[in-house]
C-alpha cells in the first residue's frame, strides 16, 4: 500500500467506532418475497480490508446471504459538522472454518462467545465474508462518494479491475 492509500485506510479506520469494527446496514434481498430488499443493523468487522458479518445460523438473513450471495453494507459516520458513509457491495461467502473465524473475530476484537456459546465453532454461528465488487468513501463534507476499491484493495478485489479506482 502506497503512503497515500495507507493515510486513506488509516482516515476511514478513525471513523469506526473500534478500529477493525462498525455497525453496519445490512442489505440482502429475500428471494422467498420476490427478492424484496431487506436491512438490519450488524457489526461489520473489518481485516486487512476484507469484511466480515456473524449472525444466528437460522436466521433469515443468513438464509437470504446463502440463497442469494448479492449483499450491500453501509456504516455511516459524523465529524463535528457533516456525515459521511463507508459503502460496500458485492457478494457473501460462508466461512465454515472455525479457526479462520476466531482469527477474523479476534483481529476485530469481536467476542462471539458473548452471543455463541460454542465460540467460532458454535453450530448455530453463520459467519460470512462480504467480498466487496466496489467500496465507495465519501468524505464528511463532500458531496459525493469516491470509488475507493482499487485503492484499498488493488487487484485483490473481484471488482477492482472494472471498478476504476480512487
Amino acid at each position: 500500500m502506497s503512503p497515500q492509500q495507507s493515510k486513506l485506510a488509516d482516515e476511514i479506520r478513525g471513523f469506526f467506532p473500534s478500529p477493525h469494527r462498525a455497525i453496519a446496514i445490512l442489505a440482502t434481498v429475500d428471494a422467498e418475497r420476490d427478492f424484496a430488499p431487506e436491512t438490519r443493523p450488524m457489526t461489520l468487522m473489518e481485516s486487512g480490508w476484507h469484511f466480515y458479518v456473524a449472525t444466528g445460523a437460522g436466521t433469515r438473513k443468513a438464509r437470504e446471504m446463502r440463497t442469494h450471495a448479492k449483499v450491500a453494507a453501509l456504516v455511516t459516520f459524523r465529524n463535528e459538522k457533516f456525515s459521511g458513509y463507508l459503502r460496500l457491495s458485492g457478494s457473501a461467502e460462508p466461512v465454515d472454518d472455525p479457526s479462520e473465524r476466531k482469527r477474523i473475530a479476534d483481529s476485530a476484537s469481536y467476542n462471539l462467545e458473548c452471543r455463541w456459546k460454542g465460540g467460532a465453532g458454535d453450530p448455530d454461528l453463520a459467519f460470512f465474508h462480504i467480498v466487496p465488487e466496489r467500496i465507495e468513501y465519501m468524505r464528511p463534507g463532500d458531496d459525493d462518494a469516491n470509488d475507493v476499491t482499487n485503492a484499498l484493495l488493488g487487484a485483490s478485489c473481484p471488482g477492482a479491475e472494472k471498478a476504476g479506482g480512487a
